[in-house]
């Protein structure tokens, strides 16, 4: 099996930008690799497979993308964010992960699950995702191998720190006019169950990445409203992302 595929990222207007991937390499990586330079900056993204139609994430691996549609031919829908509006009110609705970088990854994932209860809602070599029995919160954790996706090779440290916001467009512009030494591209990516913007801000000379997240309407909120914030994910629902497995 070859350790590369091709991958191709069709554009609205027609125009197309291909070149081959490691199979292991996630969609969000690809992106950067062969899409041009500026332009995932300022735009609400969603991708496709072409033929299929299916929603593909960013955390998806281009190889088992390649072997489940026999392609990685994807078409992206790409939205400038508006520019310029009133600013308006929004809300910082609370913690919803945390995500670290672990060298033994395995036993952290046992403690966490055997030792603490928490409940493994993936597990593979891009991520772990544990979630609290009642899925308000959770914990990422990644390998901190240099080439796995996404992983500089750093351990023991945080990976990045997610919230949720009641309107992500609102966030973006507030932080995009306020805080100038946030530095991202302030796109928003689409997964099933949320749009997020990711971005990086020092302090003290320690960075963090931080993500923040919009609730999908179809996916907000819990069995009972009254133990939960009512525009919270339940990451206890399901589990976390898709894996296209051989069968």
């Amino acid at each position: 099996m070859s350790p590369t595929i091709p991958v191709t990222f069709q554009l609205e207007d027609g125009e197309s930008f291909s070149g081959e991937v490691p199979r292991h390499a996630i969609v969000h990586e690809a992106m950067e690799r062969l899409l041009p330079h500026g332009f995932l900056k300022n735009k609400r993204i969603s991708i496709a497979q072409s033929q299929s139609g299916d929603l593909i994430y960013p955390d998806m691996f281009c190889g088992e993308i390649y072997d489940q549609y026999g392609d990685a031919q994807l078409r992206i829908t790409a939205r400038a964010l508006p520019e310029g509006e009133a600013a308006r009110p929004w809300r910082n609705l609370g913690f919803d992960h945390l995500a670290l970088s672990m060298v033994d990854r395995r036993a952290a994932v046992d403690f966490f699950s055997r030792g603490l209860g928490m409940v493994i809602m993936r597990d593979d070599e891009h991520l772990a995702v544990l979630s609290a029995p009642h899925g308000n919160t959770a914990l990422f954790l990644f390998e901190a191998e240099a080439g796995k996706p996404l992983s500089d090779g750093v351990p023991s440290r945080i990976h990045h720190l997610g919230f949720v916001v009641d309107d992500l467009e609102a966030a973006y512009q507030h932080l995009r006019a306020n805080f100038p030494e946030f530095v991202s591209d302030f796109t928003l990516l689409e997964r099933l169950e949320r749009w997020s913007l990711y971005g990086k801000i020092s302090f003290g000379g320690v960075t963090f990445m931080i993500q923040l997240s919009q609730i999908k309407d179809a996916y907000r909120g819990f069995p009972d409203a009254r133990l939960y914030a009512d525009l919270m994910y339940d990451y206890s629902s399901r589990h976390y992302g898709v894996r296209f497995m051989p069968g």
